[in-house]
């Protein structure tokens, strides 16, 4: 996930512009393999046995790698065999930024530095299981939400939505900055209230095209309309998200939560609360999700 928030800062170096980003972010994609391909391709993994390490990714807010040792499908020095194999997404983007003349060797070198200080990402190079430890600091440290009531527990969602994102939409997205709404969307949306001891609204939206593109990732299927199928596909992930997050609040916080079913063009936004929107964009269009108190 580091490469995404690599990307954005070398957007706003002015080192790269959208287009050149979102080209070189598409090559990554193309190059970098997952965990669980290569396993399959080594043969540490049966295909059935990788799709089923996906399957308990939704209802367990896991990596694949601790999964798999924990089934006894591989043991840790296999995994770290197949650690080494996978090249850092973020050296795939200097790379690629290289080869396309975008960037020189040393503009990457320099910005990389520059990246690792202000985030605190030293030993970024690592490829241990506290990589994990290395993301929340660098959403922590990426996002503002100290306006929000019970703003860790925000940030303890926050951090999840964008582990599921990379596991079941893609890692070929750039995360910006967030923003406070002021009004409800206007565009296509739907929302979920999770409500107990924290209360909170959470919401997606995009244009009916982009959406198409999301449902298509997440279901696997290729769907070229925006009907019914697509827009259970996206209350769907919506509810994944969230359900994981009520597992992650009992377990970690004690906290009992309960969620209301996804609903389409309807959320309890109170805009005197702070609302905000977290735009991230794909190749296939920016989806903008919102977090609020209710």
């Amino acid at each position: 996930m580091f490469s995404q928030f690599f990307g954005n800062f070398l957007l706003n170096q002015n080192l790269v512009t959208p287009a050149q980003l979102a080209d070189g972010i598409q090559d990554v994609q193309k190059i970098h393999k997952k965990i669980g391909e290569l396993a399959v391709r080594y043969g540490y993994l049966t295909e059935e046995q990788a799709e089923q390490i996906h399957i308990m990714q939704t209802t367990r807010d896991k990596r694949f790698g601790e999964l798999v040792i924990e089934c006894g499908y591989m043991n840790e020095a296999e995994l770290e065999k197949l650690l080494a194999l996978q090249r850092s997404d973020y050296e795939l983007l200097c790379k690629v930024l290289i080869d396309k003349n975008v960037l020189t060797k040393a503009d990457c070198a320099h910005a990389l530095n520059d990246f690792k200080s202000n985030y605190k990402l030293n030993d970024l190079d690592s490829l241990t299981l506290l990589q994990t430890t290395k993301i929340n600091i660098l959403i922590n440290d990426f996002y503002d939400l100290t306006q929000l009531d019970n703003a860790p527990v925000f940030m303890k969602y926050l951090t999840l939505l964008f582990n599921n994102i990379t596991r079941f939409i893609g890692s070929d997205f750039t995360p910006y900055k967030e923003f406070i709404m002021t009004e409800p969307p206007t565009l296509k949306y739907f929302s979920q209230n999770i409500t107990g001891p924290f209360s909170a609204c959470s919401a997606v939206y995009a244009t009916e095209e982009t959406f198409v593109g999301m449902a298509s990732r997440y279901a696997q299927e290729e769907f070229t309309e925006f009907d019914e199928y697509v827009q259970a596909s996206i209350c769907d992930f919506l509810n994944l998200n969230n359900g994981l997050f009520t597992v992650n609040a009992s377990n970690e916080m004690q906290m009992e939560l309960a969620l209301e079913p996804p609903l389409e063009d309807t959320c309890e936004l109170n805009f005197s609360n702070t609302v905000y929107c977290i735009p991230i964009s794909f190749s296939f269009g920016t989806v903008h999700f919102i977090i609020a108190d209710i």
